[in-house]
């Protein structure tokens, strides 16, 4: 399975934002005062990084070295605790930015399996955007249970 030049520039645009996603949602887990939502941003960070592992495999099968990549966005270890104060961010703040992220990245996967020529990574991007609609759909359900999304 050789990948055109889109394909591997699409790839490469998808990790760089799950390893952003995996990032932020270990920040938010050491931010959020809720301690559920500290799992559900811990789960997150984990479902994430399987996504960036898929990609990286299908990269490094096509020789494309993805450690610039990861450089990029190496977790420094840092104590956010403290960060949620200091920015002002309440944990409705942080689930809303969360669920934007996730719409986001749903639809970067949406174009990349509208233009993957290979069958076989075309399904595996299609698992993984339906897996980020079910992230969006846990966050939408942890702000709409707390009264935190506007459905009227």
């Amino acid at each position: 399975m050789s990948l055109t030049s889109k394909e591997k520039s699409l790839l490469q645009e998808n990790l760089n934002a799950e390893y952003l996603c995996i990032r932020k949602y270990k920040q938010y887990a050491s931010m959020a005062s809720d301690s559920k939502l500290k799992q559900v941003f811990t789960d997150l960070a984990n479902k994430e990084q399987t996504h960036a592992d898929t990609i990286k495999s299908i990269l490094s099968q096509n020789n494309v070295n993805t450690q610039v990549l990861l450089e990029n966005y190496a977790d420094p270890q840092q104590d956010f605790s403290n960060m949620q104060n200091n920015l002002g961010l309440t944990d409705a703040q942080l689930l809303n930015d969360a669920l934007s992220t996730e719409k986001h990245i749903s639809g970067e996967y949406n174009t990349s399996v509208l233009e993957s020529a290979c069958p076989k990574i075309r399904k595996q991007l299609q698992h993984i955007q339906q897996e980020e609609q079910q992230h969006a759909e846990t966050l939408f359900n942890e702000m709409k249970s707390r009264g935190w999304y506007n459905l009227s």
